[in-house]
């Protein structure tokens, strides 16, 4: 079908103009053979006669002539369109979606986008968070700041910082219970759980536990889809609570929070800056992230 031989109307069009397969096969990166193959069975699909050949030269039919016109308009709007394609992958204009898991995402990522939308003020953020996989293309995704440890190959994913989960109570928590000593000493302590979005599952405890990595079930007191819920019940003396470094440190700092078994925190995870590929990516998508690294560093 002629729908399906594209090239070769190209292919066509490009001799054509020019008047030789030479100049049309330098212009296409191709070789006058392929060109010549192409034209020829587009031809064949047409079963019209568009070029007289001859050693020497090449002229346009009276069909020829009358194909070219007409596929002129066509064939100009599709250079405008690639052009303006162009241009819009290499300008700082146009929509950018990010989205980011709720915790880290709150607390690391939104405070840094208004500086961002006041350098690019022509690119469009739209910033959401979430904690459940992303799928790229099915959302139009262009950024994703994930965590954990990611194992999907389809995606370039860089480390932004390192996770680590840490066990946590309050001052007023322990004064009342005491500390666990041992990871099974969690099953005698009130704990405060967090909800998987993706499954919906309560998510597991991690260690490091004689060497290797190690999952805890809990049996939550308290269960909460946001992990920020999660830290403030735990300050709130409700519980223990597992939640990541970029909660706790500033809490522990604070006294608010007192780290126990940290012997036993699991290595490995980390906040991680996704993209779906290096190649022809947009400059909008390329300024987001050299921004991100200029500002968190890595």
């Amino acid at each position: 079908m002629i729908s399906k031989n594209f090239s070769g109307i190209v292919a066509f069009m490009k001799v054509a103009a020019l008047g030789s397969f030479n100049a049309a096969a330098k212009d296409l990166g191709i070789s006058p053979p392929a060109v010549s193959r192409s034209i020829q069975r587009l031809e064949t699909q047409l079963n019209v006669r568009l070029l007289n050949r001859n050693t020497h030269s090449v002229s346009i039919t009276t069909e020829g002539a009358r194909f070219f016109d007409q596929c002129l308009p066509s064939i100009d709007h599709l250079v405008r369109v690639a052009a303006d394609l162009k241009d819009a992958a290499s300008s700082d204009a146009g929509s950018l979606r990010v989205s980011a898991t709720v915790g880290y995402g709150r607390r690391r990522i939104a405070p840094l986008l208004s500086e961002f939308c006041v350098k690019h003020p022509d690119i469009q953020l739209e910033f959401e968070l979430n904690d459940r996989m992303t799928d790229f293309f099915e959302e139009k995704i262009d950024i994703a700041i994930r965590n954990g440890r990611l194992e999907d190959s389809g995606i370039i994913a860089r480390k932004i910082a390192p996770m680590r989960l840490i066990v946590c109570g309050s001052p007023d928590y322990f004064k009342k219970n005491g500390a666990p000593t041992s990871i099974e000493d969690l099953d005698r302590h009130k704990t405060i759980g967090f909800r998987l979005e993706d499954s919906g599952k309560i998510h597991d405890w991690e260690f490091f536990l004689n060497g290797s990595f190690y999952k805890h079930k809990i049996l939550p007191h308290q269960i909460f889809n946001d992990p920020e819920l999660v830290a403030q019940a735990a300050r709130a003396g409700s519980g223990l609570a597992q939640i990541a470094n970029y909660q706790a440190d500033s809490l522990i700092a604070q006294g608010d929070l007192i780290a126990v078994l940290t012997q036993h925190i699991a290595e490995g995870r980390g906040h991680y800056i996704c993209y779906s590929s290096r190649k022809q990516m947009p400059l909008r998508v390329k300024l987001f992230i050299d921004y991100l690294q200029s500002k968190l560093g890595f």
